[in-house]
């Protein structure tokens, strides 16, 4: 099988080295691999191409790659990957985030419930103000509920279980109609989970059913003080509806990693709201990610039939 690999990106560790491509070829002794450093050398060689590992593929290339059955990518979301119009390429779209993303949350869960933030803004003023941690209570005595109870979800849960926390997972309902199958998160089911979660975390993708899933009768249903994180997709919440919420204190506070439009506006009000922490997509952002995810191609690529 011949596999060409061009992953390039504007961030460091999402670009494959010959290093990691030789070590991956290694790994996979009866295959041929290519690797390519831009977009026309990598079309150039699609013509000879069984498979491909790429961060982007538009269904127009399909038509120059006769011989294509496997487009793989690292990324989870699938919006980068256009379908093949005929139907003989499958996508494999990376799972090996969950470790990586299990730690980010980790971390952002420990500066909300530590009230770190309120510490740096003390430090900043030259306050000394141990009553502020009067009312913290230990991870391990609290519950999590996590809206996207896939893979990366499952990863996510056994970390925070490992700590002693309470994990409460939501997945979406499969529900058959005469329009085929729809994949619904069911409003009410979400809303009774979030009046007892201290941490509410969402893992979901942007298809239907997770526009402001998180939407102001949300917000209004959250147990007191509870925290918000938002791993997945920026679609899910309602962002003035949280800007409130955390303004009036209903929620104590919030960290986003992705947004409906990125990068984030440098005029958006959304810098600058209180208890919001913002970190621009890079909750799998690690030295490791390509290491993590040629591993994971060559257990795949081993596991097709010669």
């Amino acid at each position: 099988m011949r596999i060409v690999v061009w992953l390039d990106s504007s961030v460091s560790v999402f670009r494959a080295t010959d290093v990691q491509v030789a070590q991956l070829a290694a790994c996979l002794p009866r295959h041929q691999l290519q690797r390519t450093t831009s977009k026309a050398e990598f079309v150039a060689e699609l013509p000879d191409a069984d498979a491909v590992v790429v961060w982007s593929f538009p269904a127009e290339w399909y038509a120059l790659a006769p011989r294509l059955r496997h487009v793989l990518t690292p990324a989870a979301g699938r919006e980068r990957i256009g379908p093949d119009p005929r139907g003989r390429a499958q996508t494999h779209f990376g799972r090996f985030h969950g470790s990586m993303m299990a730690e980010s949350l980790l971390a952002m869960m420990l500066f909300n419930n530590r009230r770190l933030g309120r510490a740096l803004e003390h430090q900043r003023a030259h306050r000394w103000e141990p009553h502020e941690y009067e009312g913290t209570r230990r991870l391990s005595q609290q519950t999590a509920l996590i809206a996207g109870y896939g893979a990366i979800g499952h990863r996510m849960a056994e970390l925070l279980t490992a700590v002693g926390m309470t994990v409460h997972g939501l997945k979406r309902n499969v529900r058959q109609g005469s329009a085929g199958v729809a994949r619904l998160y069911a409003r009410e089911e979400l809303h009774s989970a979030l009046a007892v979660a201290d941490h509410v975390v969402c893992i979901l993708p942007s298809e239907t059913g997770t526009d402001s899933l998180l939407d102001r009768a949300a917000f209004a249903g959250m147990k007191p003080g509870a925290f918000v994180y938002n791993l997945g997709r920026g679609n899910a919440i309602d962002h003035d509806a949280l800007a409130d919420a955390l303004r009036c204190g209903a929620v104590g506070g919030a960290f986003l990693d992705v947004w409906p439009v990125e990068p984030l506006p440098a005029d958006s009000p959304l810098w600058d709201v209180p208890n919001l922490y913002l970190t621009p997509h890079a909750s799998a952002i690690y030295q490791e990610y390509l290491d993590l995810y040629f591993n994971e191609v060559a257990r795949l690529v081993e596991s097709w039939a010669p």
